[in-house]
């Protein structure tokens, strides 16, 4: 069986922008970086916590957004968002095996400021 759980992300909070940019993979100190990342990982897990997605065999990503980033940038936040995916046993590897899809695209109809990870995957069991 098919299952599709959309996991929304409030990203930026007035003047603060709460994700990780794929700039800042590139200039960040790593430990500048994880201060970065360990907070945006928690929300993370908060909120697939609270979706209680099922346990995949495999899994699609599509992510929409309506934030002022590029959409290179948007790469930054998808990997903590998929190790948290991983973390919590959605998805058993986020190798090409498991995880063939992914696409980012604006969305002006999504909520401003906000990401939508859109997942969809073959039920395990």
């Amino acid at each position: 069986m098919i299952a599709e759980f959309t996991i929304k992300y409030k990203a930026k909070e007035g003047r603060t922008t709460k994700i990780v940019s794929l700039n800042q993979y590139k200039s960040l100190h790593w430990q500048a970086l994880k201060k970065k990342l360990d907070p945006l990982k928690l929300e993370f897990t908060n909120l697939i916590k609270k979706c209680n997605p099922p346990r995949l065999r495999w899994m699609e990503l599509r992510i929409e957004h309506n934030i002022n980033f590029d959409l290179d940038n948007i790469a930054g936040t998808i990997k903590p968002f998929v190790d948290c995916l991983r973390a919590k046993e959605i998805i058993p590897e986020d190798n090409k095996k498991f995880w063939s899809y992914l696409s980012i695209s604006y969305n002006p109809e999504v909520e401003k400021n906000y990401l939508y990870f859109t997942i969809t995957g073959e039920i395990l069991g």
